[in-house]
Order: structure tokens, then C-alpha cells, then sequence
């Protein structure tokens, strides 16, 4: 059953509770990276548009700990939150610190037609992480229809997520639809060949990444502390590079499993070095196979890069999850920032659609601004839906979707 998403719904006269995730670094009060919020913009437009009763939004902000209403800490608040948005949106947003229940109810009671109204941290709420049926109902209660467009927040079982659902009828934001089509598009049906590019520190915490998209690409690279676990387990000296020696069996099934998929499994053939991770440290570029015992990769060479751009200019969609070097510590960023570069230029030729997801991804994306096809701010939801999980908000949707007059 396909979600519904709010382009085919009307409005008029309904009260809107909608889950968004306003989750963004704040500093003095005021927000550092807005992507998120912008993102938003266009799903409260098209609801106003249709002349709600309110729209009231539920978002959390940190990961703070449930506490009793007296207790609550303004620096766990949304409301430097909810003055950006306002910014954005170019309309009032109110800001409420009563309680979800009875007290905020007829605050709701009192406000404007077509008004919008954000209430504290959700995650003040012990109800909201345990998805008590109590607190979902007190949720319920706040309107007559609900919208989830908060895809980065989908792989939770909380109450604004799928609680709620058990008890209004439930859409789909259009930047939640939005995203979800598009990675849709790249792993269900993509335009092929296509590649994956996937780094991090630890094979153990991708393992169901690495095997769900052997299934599914023409092409997987594989960099980062995760290739080095993979070089290992072939038998390649790493010298002092991170390796997890104790998942030498993980790595060992990824690598029979890319000999019977029909995805070729790219790792490093030459590497950057150095003897201790520190910023503008000397190097040596070296072939994998001449690791010294006292050398650690933290980057990957110039014919790993070179080969991997040769598939790029193959490819026509491509999926990056995370910088195939230390990004963090120059010089180690050189092949990531080259990468994202050469990704960008494809995309802006229409040669290829690119996707990018997860914090560090973002960064290198973000501080060289350069123009993916999309780049997703889900983190978590992100990884376990490439990992082929069902995700409960987006299950949630589908299952328990109801029309309202259109």
C-alpha cells in the first residue's frame, strides 16, 4: 500500500499535528545550519494554503532526558527554533512551553484560524521514547489529521512518529515523499550501472550495509577504517592502520558474498600514509601491499582515485556514504574533496543523479559547496533503509493511512 502524501489532501478547517525534526546545532541561541528547517518550508506552505484550523508541530531538539514540566531547561528548548522558523516561513510561529494535555489544548482553543503553533522538546515527554498508547492519544487529541515529515526520525518506534497513527489519519510531508522516492528510485529502480561509495571507521557497524547493497549495485567501493578490515582479512599487512581484528569474520563474509553477487567490490590499491594521525603531518603515498609496520592509511592513493573516477564516468547514479580518508585532518581530506568534485560536476552535466547521506558526508559536501542530486540530513534512517529495514514511521504511513475530502 503507497503512502498518500499531502499534495492529494485538502485541509480546509482541519487541525494539523505535524512531526518535523527542527533538530539543528545551536550557538548563542541561534541556529548554525538551517537545511533542515528550509527543507520544511514548502510542506507548512501548501498546508496553509489550504486554510487549516492550525497547524501545531511536534519536534524534539538534543537528546535530553524526560523530566517533570518544573524541571525543564531552557537550553533543551525549541524556541530560538521557532524564531527561525518564523524567519523562514515569513509568518507568525507561536511558541508554547504549556503542556501537551488539557493546558495546551485550550491554548489551541484560543488561537487564530490558519495559525502555527510549536510546542516544547518532545523529549521532555517520558511518554515519547516508550510510545506510550497514553501519550499518543494526548497527541491525538491535539488535531484532526497527522503529517510526518520527519524521514530523518522514521527509523524510531516514538509516539510523535508511530503512535500517533494509531489514532489519526496519517500523510506524508512532502519532503519526507520527497525522499523517500528518491532513494527509491536509487536502489529499487535505478538508472543503471550504479555505484555505491561507503566508508567509516568500523566494518561491524555497516556489516547489513555492505551485504544489502551487494545485492542491489553494479559497483561498491568500500574506504575508510572499513576497507582497511577487508584488506586484512585478504591478507594485507595494515601496519598501523585501524583494523578490527576481531571482526576479521565479518569482513571475510562481506568478501565471499561480492564473489557470488554480481557486484564488483572496489577497495583501496594504493594508500596515503603517515606515521601517526596529526594535521600537516609528512606522507608517503605507497601501494597497498607496502604498508610499513610503522605507517597507518589514512587516506586512499592516487590509483584508487583514478580508478574509482574512471566507474564514476561509467555510472549513471551514484549513493556516497561517508569521506574515504580522515576528512577531519588535512591532508587527509584531498581524495574526498576530489571525489565530491567530480561527483558534482556529472551531476551538473545530467550525466549522473547523486545521493549523499550521513554527517560527515555532508560536511565535505556542504564545505566545498558543490550540487549533488540530493543530499539527506536522516542520518540514522538514512543508513538503515539503504540497509534494507523497515523503517516503523514510513511502515507506520502506509498501514494506517486514512483520505480526508479532497
Amino acid at each position: 500500500m503507497a503512502r498518500i502524501s499531502i499534495e492529494n489532501v485538502n485541509f480546509l478547517g482541519k487541525k494539523v499535528v505535524i512531526r518535523l525534526d527542527l533538530n539543528v546545532p545551536l550557538k548563542d541561541g541561534e541556529a548554525q545550519d538551517v537545511t533542515r528547517i528550509e527543507r520544511i518550508i514548502p510542506t507548512l506552505k501548501l498546508i496553509l494554503a489550504t486554510n487549516p484550523k492550525y497547524i501545531v508541530i511536534l519536534s524534539h531538539l538534543g537528546r535530553p532526558k524526560p523530566k517533570p514540566y518544573a524541571q525543564w531547561n531552557k537550553n533543551e528548548s525549541l524556541a530560538p527554533i521557532a524564531n527561525t522558523l518564523q524567519n523562514l516561513l515569513g509568518l507568525p510561529v507561536i511558541f508554547s512551553n504549556k503542556q501537551i494535555g488539557p493546558e495546551l489544548c485550550q491554548e489551541l482553543s484560543t488561537i487564530p484560524n490558519n495559525s502555527v503553533i510549536m510546542t516544547e522538546n518532545i523529549r521532555f515527554y517520558s511518554g515519547e521514547e516508550t510510545s506510550s498508547s497514553e501519550f499518543s492519544q494526548q497527541l491525538s487529541q491535539l488535531g484532526d489529521v497527522f503529517v510526518n515529515d520527519a524521514f530523518s526520525c522514521c527509523h524510531r518506534i516514538h509516539s510523535s512518529i508511530v503512535g500517533i497513527t494509531n489514532y489519526l489519519p496519517s500523510y506524508a510531508g512532502l519532503c519526507l515523499d520527497k525522499e523517500l522516492s528518491i532513494l527509491e528510485n536509487a536502489l529499487v529502480s535505478p538508472e543503471r550501472p550504479v555505484i555505491g561509495i561507503v566508508a567509516g571507521s568500523k566494518v561491524s557497524t555497516k556489516i547489513d550495509l555492505l551485504l544489502n547493497l551487494l545485492n542491489k549495485l553494479d559497483y561498491l567501493f568500500v574506504g575508510g577504517g572499513m576497507a582497511n578490515t577487508l584488506l586484512c582479512a585478504q591478507g594485507y599487512k595494515m601496519g598501523g592502520s585501524l583494523v578490527e581484528n576481531d571482526r576479521l569474520g565479518i569482513a571475510e563474509a562481506v568478501l565471499q558474498k561480492a564473489k557470488i553477487s554480481k557486484c564488483e567490490l572496489l577497495l583501496p590499491i594504493d594508500a596515503v600514509v603517515a606515521r601517526k594521525l596529526a594535521p600537516n603531518i609528512s606522507t608517503q603515498i605507497v601501494d597497498i601491499d607496502m604498508i610499513g609496520a610503522d605507517q597507518a592509511m589514512y587516506d586512499i592513493g592516487p590509483k584508487t582515485l583514478e580508478r574509482l573516477q574512471n566507474i564514476l564516468r561509467l555510472c549513471k547514479t551514484v549513493l556516497w556514504n561517508g569521506p574515504v580518508g580522515v576528512y577531519e585532518v588535512p591532508p587527509f581530506a584531498q581524495s574526498s574533496v576530489i571525489i565530491a568534485k567530480a561527483i558534482a560536476q556529472q551531476t551538473q552535466m545530467g550525466k549522473i543523479t547523486s545521493i549523499a547521506g550521513g554527517g560527515d558526508t555532508i560536511a565535505v559536501v556542504g564545505q566545498i559547496g558543490v550540487d549533488f542530486t540530493y543530499v539527506s540530513t536522516a542520518g540514522g534512517a538514512f543508513l538503515e533503509w539503504l540497509e534494507g529495514k523497515t523503517l516503523p514511521g514510513i511502515e507506520a504511513l502506509e498501514l494506517k493511512q486514512t483520505k480526508l475530502v479532497h
